[in-house]
């Protein structure tokens, strides 16, 4: 059985929630829409390996007849948790992920039971492929850094800001190439295996990095940072 406190402070770390308690509701409205979606077994195997607290609500929640896509799925959460759908995917993938690094069986059983364009939100978000998949990844191990290595790369990032958890740039895009920008950008997130959580509001397109499986940023977000910055530049 996993720990609550434990896992909650790695959900938070992913999601980039402070402080860890934040991420006791989302994780309870994931998991429990996740359990309406598996048959008996699955159900049973998520109850026995979540701590107490979120065991109780999979057991009394109710099996969906038919599934959802992925897309309800997310419309779902986004709904119940009062937020976005893209964040709602956010912290999906923060809550699946952290369960399927504390307990890979568990999460492959629940995983083999959703529909196969789940997969993807049992990755960390802003991470590469899912881990079934990591190991073929080989790439360079991530450097974290200090609180004063992130103000010097802060010195050379004008417009960003941030500390050790995270570095973030609000820019409203023009119309018209706001999409190019953004494609543009995930091409380069996906030649580095690394990924910007992109939040969109009235003021502008925020870009977030940090590294969610350690919950810190590392050399890897500095650089992801620089080239969203080259591109934004170059319009």
């Amino acid at each position: 059985m996993l720990a609550h406190r434990e896992l909650l402070a790695a959900i938070a770390a992913r999601a980039g929630l402070d402080p860890p308690d934040a991420a006791r509701q989302p994780a309870e409205v994931i998991l429990v829409a996740v359990a309406g979606r598996l048959d008996d077994m699955g159900r049973e195997a998520l109850e026995q390996t979540l701590p107490n607290q979120l065991s109780r609500l999979v057991h009394g929640s109710a099996p969906l007849n038919p599934p959802e896509s992925k897309a309800a799925f997310l419309q779902t959460v986004a709904s119940d948790l009062d937020t976005s759908p893209e964040r709602a995917r956010v912290l999906s993938q923060a809550v699946l992920s952290a369960l399927a690094d504390q307990d890979a069986t568990t999460a492959e059983t629940v995983r083999g039971q959703l529909p196969e364009d789940f997969g993807d939100l049992f990755t960390a978000p802003g991470e590469g492929p899912p881990p079934d998949r990591a190991a073929t990844a080989a790439l360079p191990e991530p450097t974290d850094l200090t609180a004063d290595e992130v103000a010097e790369a802060l010195d050379s990032l004008p417009s960003w800001s941030g500390d050790v958890r995270a570095l973030e740039r609000t820019v409203v895009l023009p119309p018209g190439v706001g999409q190019e920008i953004r494609d543009r950008i995930g091409r380069v997130e996906q030649a580095m295996n690394h990924h910007a959580v992109i939040e969109e509001a009235p003021d502008g397109t925020t870009f977030r990095v940090w590294t969610h499986a350690r919950g810190v940023v590392t050399d890897l977000d500095v650089e992801l940072a620089r080239r969203i910055s080259e591109i934004i530049e170059e319009g």
